[in-house]
This record gives structure tokens, sequence and C-alpha cells, in this order.
């Protein structure tokens, strides 16, 4: 009977530790790829107005992903256009068609503007993510971190924990 209670008091104090104690629920995550940024936040998925959101907390970190959302939108219309005017001359010319190549001139121009923008989002975002996260590894105040030893005593185990 007295192992049993000694093993339920571990089990609940191993559950509380890593269960509670080592979440970081508001830090987020910056992934970069060739596709796009993705933003994580505790496994699931932000849209940067999201992201936008979550940092209404801290103004400077805010108004740094406010510019870079502003950056995101601008870079996806002239994409998204530079891609409609380089694709409507291509579909013509595969249908027998007499293209337009000034128009898919221009959307490559467009789509060559794009991308600086685009860079220029990924490291506004970048940054605030980063002063995001300080902010909230600042403001805890509380750091529990324990250190755990477990030891055999002869015919006992004996579980030393510091503070």
């Amino acid at each position: 009977m007295k192992y049993s209670r000694a093993i339920f008091l571990v089990v609940i104090f191993f559950g509380v530790h890593f269960g509670v104690f080592s979440q970081e629920t508001d830090s987020i995550r910056v992934y970069s790829n060739v596709w796009g940024v993705k933003f994580v936040r505790a496994d699931t998925l932000l849209r940067p107005n999201q992201v936008l959101e979550a940092m209404e907390i801290n103004s400077s970190s805010y108004s740094l992903m406010k510019s870079a959302n502003n950056n995101y939108i601008v870079s996806q219309i002239l994409a998204l256009t530079g891609g409609f005017l380089i694709g409507w001359p291509i579909g013509t010319a595969m249908t027998d068609g007499i293209p337009n190549w000034a128009m898919a001139g221009a959307g490559a121009g467009l789509l060559i503007a794009s991308i600086p923008i685009s860079i220029n989002f990924k490291k506004k975002a970048q940054s605030a993510i980063n002063l995001h996260n300080q902010t909230i590894a600042g403001s805890n105040t509380w750091n529990f971190k324990p250190k755990y030893h477990f030891g055999l005593n002869g015919a006992s185990v004996k579980l030393q924990v510091s503070f």
C-alpha cells in the first residue's frame, strides 16, 4: 500500500510538472520555405491576420507585424495580378488565338516586383515574432525548473528533487 501511494504521488508530480509548467502557449514559431511563410502556435497553423490579433498585447511587435501584413497583402495582389496577366496570353496561344505578349511582359514585371515586397514581409514578420516571443519570455517571472535524481539505496528507491 505504501508503494502505491508513492507511485501515485510521483506520477501526479511529473504529470503536473510536464503538463503545466513547461507549456509555452503564447509563443509563435515561424517556418519559411519556397512556398511562403507559415506561423505556428501550439501546433495550430495561423494566418498573418491571426498572428496580428495575437500580438495586440505588445504595441511594438503589433506595429511591426501590421507593417509586415500590409506588405503581405500588396505582395499577394501583385503576384496574383501578374500571374493572371501571364496566364491569359499563354492560354490564348494554346487555343490558337493571337496572344498579347505585352500583357505577359507586364505580368512578369508585376510578378518580379512582388518578390522584394515578399522578402520584406518575411523579414518584418520574423522580427515581429522574435520581439513578441521575447516579450512573453520576459513576462514569465516564475521559472520552475526542478532537477530530479533517482537512486537505489539497498532495498529502497529514492527520488531527490532540487528546486
